[in-house]
């Protein structure tokens, strides 16, 4: 095999191939760091626990990737209102409007306030 005799495609694939290689060898340095934070706010039947992880963008706002709920609600109104209210969340990345669900208010404003704190903190950590 002598390398004068490699064909454009040959180089290509070389190329492609050593391309790949290198990325995934320098993958953990360009993935962003994640923060994690917790926070509790008072709903209708206890309190309302988040678990939020986040990453900070370049221009220093937040990306919310996961949040874990624990509510002593119920599973019919407290628990669809936190599922709505972490899709909801999720989807837009608004941290500072969160919409409240209609026959939920108590929870609606727990959650609030659990993820406000919890965004707080992952804020003031560096």
């Amino acid at each position: 095999m002598n390398f004068k005799n490699f064909g454009i495609r040959e180089w290509l694939v070389i190329a492609f191939i050593s391309i790949g290689l290198l990325a995934f060898a320098f993958e953990d340095k360009f993935k962003p760091k994640i923060y994690e934070a917790e926070g509790t706010g008072i709903g209708y039947n206890g309190d309302i626990t988040l678990k939020v992880k986040a990453y900070k963008k370049k221009d220093k706002s937040l990306r919310v990737t996961e949040i874990q709920v624990e509510h002593g609600d119920t599973d019919v109104i407290g628990g669809v209102c936190c599922t709505k209210l972490v899709d909801d969340v999720k989807a837009r990345q608004r941290l500072d409007k969160i919409d409240m669900v209609a026959g939920a208010t108590f929870t609606s404003e727990g959650f609030k306030e659990a993820f406000t704190e919890a965004i707080e903190n992952i804020k003031n950590q560096e």
